[in-house]
């Protein structure tokens, strides 16, 4: 057995030490109940736990009932928190070690027409509401508070989502040329996170408490995130890189990297076998933040369709100070068992990339492998 001391060795990130390197990505699964943790939700937990990861994201975890991308999708509020209390009690009785954080959004404009309200920041489009002022304002007071929940469930941190196209990526874009508070300059696109992170801060009991975000280093899209206007296609860094130092600036403890937009520019989101080489790019992401910042940690992407090879890359990354974390969404699917079936030596069910789970995610169906498990493959074939 090929071992890997880098990946294996504990890291601190904030006040908090993770056991070793390896990142469980949030991986939505559409099947909670009613918002609360289901089951079938604690049962898919409690595999991961059982994988030795370092650090567990919990998926997609929305603001707001209103702003749904699944009609599944998790609810962190007072009606459901004894659920999400019950899952970090049942994960910390089996793994104590493991840091669980809480990835927290707003679908915005991603949000599902069908049994949720699309909203808009900017250039609402048919079905779309555009956000007043005084809206966004009640965005972020729901976004503090659903953070501070999460610290009374016992969850070790959160993820605020700032990525993939949703409410948090959407603010940042140059393409956000608001006239009010909460667009146009940098400073206005960076007030959610900003305020947010700040205040959420001060009301903390736990200060060892985690914040970081996951973002879109580059988008792929005309005046995104990684673009330098609202005009501008090309990828341009510099404001990414002032988001970053501004994150340390404030005291967050990492940021996890990522790129594109699911649905919209998916290759660089999480590439597949013919655009394979798609994964270079997610490392220069990780590598350049990786040297912006001194004290928060980086948590990489983009090696679950690396499958055996990842691994030693993965070493490599870190050995050379390019990444801190490791992480892992497609292949959490496909293995939740991975980092321990690597310690032990054993077969590991590597991802196929076959883009089974998406198209179960994009039909709004229950969310798993279809390759190793036949309940979502049985599923996939449903009319």
């Amino acid at each position: 057995m090929k071992e890997y001391p880098a990946l294996f060795s504990p890291c601190r990130i904030g006040k908090k030490t993770a056991p070793n390197r390896f990142v469980a990505q949030p991986m939505e699964g559409n099947d909670s109940d009613n918002g609360s943790v289901s089951n079938m939700e604690i049962e898919k937990y409690i595999q991961l736990v059982k994988g030795d990861w370092g650090v567990i994201i919990i998926e997609a975890i929305s603001v707001s009932s209103a702003a749904l991308a699944r009609k599944n999708q998790l609810i962190l509020n007072i009606d459901t928190f004894n659920s999400f209390k019950n899952l970090v009690t049942e994960m910390k009785k089996k793994a104590p070690d493991t840091i669980i954080l809480f990835q927290i959004t707003h679908s915005g404009r991603r949000s599902g027409k069908k049994f949720s309200q699309p909203t808009a920041l900017y250039n609402a489009e048919e079905g779309e509401h555009l956000l007043e002022t005084e809206e966004i304002e009640e965005i972020k007071n729901n976004f503090i508070e659903t953070a501070l929940l999460a610290e009374k469930a016992g969850a070790d941190g959160i993820d605020f989502k700032m990525c993939h196209g949703y409410f948090g990526c959407e603010i940042l874009r140059p393409a956000n040329i608001r006239s009010d508070r909460w667009g146009g300059s940098f400073e206005n696109r960076t007030r959610l996170l900003n305020e947010s992170i700040t205040e959420i801060r001060t009301k903390l009991k736990d200060k060892s408490f985690i914040l970081g975000s996951r973002i879109s280093y580059y988008e792929g899209i005309r005046g995104g995130c990684g673009t330098l206007n609202e005009d501008e296609l090309i990828e341009d860094l510099k404001q990414m890189d002032l988001l970053i130092l501004l994150m340390e600036s404030i005291g967050m403890d990492y940021v996890n990297i990522s790129a594109g937009i699911p649905g919209v520019t998916s290759e660089i989101t999480r590439p597949t076998p013919p655009s394979k080489l798609f994964y270079l790019h997610q490392f220069r992401y990780a590598k350049r933040a990786k040297s912006l910042v001194s004290k928060m940690k980086v948590i990489g992407s983009a090696y679950s369709i690396l499958k055996e090879e990842g691994l030693d890359l993965a070493e490599e990354n870190i050995l050379d100070l390019n990444t801190d974390f490791i992480g892992y969404g497609r292949q959490i699917l496909s293995d939740p068992l991975f980092p321990k079936k690597i310690t032990d030596g054993e077969k590991v069910d590597y991802c196929t990339a076959c883009s089974g789970c998406s198209k179960l995610l994009a039909s709004q169906k229950y969310v798993g492998c279809v390759v190793t498990n036949k309940y979502y493959r049985d599923l996939l074939k449903e009319k």
